[in-house]
């Protein structure tokens, strides 16, 4: 159990620091635009669409670790090979949000979709839902 619980603060390492790179690209972008009014149409018009490429494919508590766990199916929809960053919201029985996790995906052509983990990191006491808090996807190499 050790060394589960090792891998998975590793894998949410590496998924807080797409999520940080992922945000920055976004706030870039959105900035470039003439007015900064149109910048930030455009990105929320980028995270719905983004949004359309993300379902959660299963919701559950981990039997070993007591924490929620979401598998998420993403498939880029665009023309392009694009990278993507999932936040899902763990919520408890009355709808609270007991905590979160991230799932991330580089690189993923046209076409193409994958299967992604995100994980908690708290105890909900009980059964959970898994909610798609936000969706960032950006053109990758």
């Amino acid at each position: 159990m050790r060394t589960r619980a090792i891998a998975t603060a590793a894998r949410l390492a590496a998924a807080a620091s797409a999520l940080a790179l992922a945000l920055a690209l976004v706030l870039a972008l959105a900035g470039c635009g003439r007015s900064g009014e149109a910048g930030a149409q455009r990105a929320e018009d980028a995270a719905r669409a983004a949004l359309g490429d993300v379902e959660v494919t299963a919701c559950r508590v981990d039997d070993e670790l007591q924490w929620p766990a979401a598998t998420v199916r993403i498939t880029n929809h665009t023309a392009t090979t694009s990278s993507y960053v999932v936040q899902i919201a763990f919520e408890d029985g009355a709808g609270r949000q007991v905590t979160e996790g991230v799932a991330a995906a580089g690189s993923l052509p046209p076409g193409q979709d994958t299967l992604e983990q995100a994980q908690g990191t708290a105890d909900p006491h009980g059964p959970v839902s898994c909610r798609i808090a936000d969706v960032v996807r950006y053109a990758g190499p």
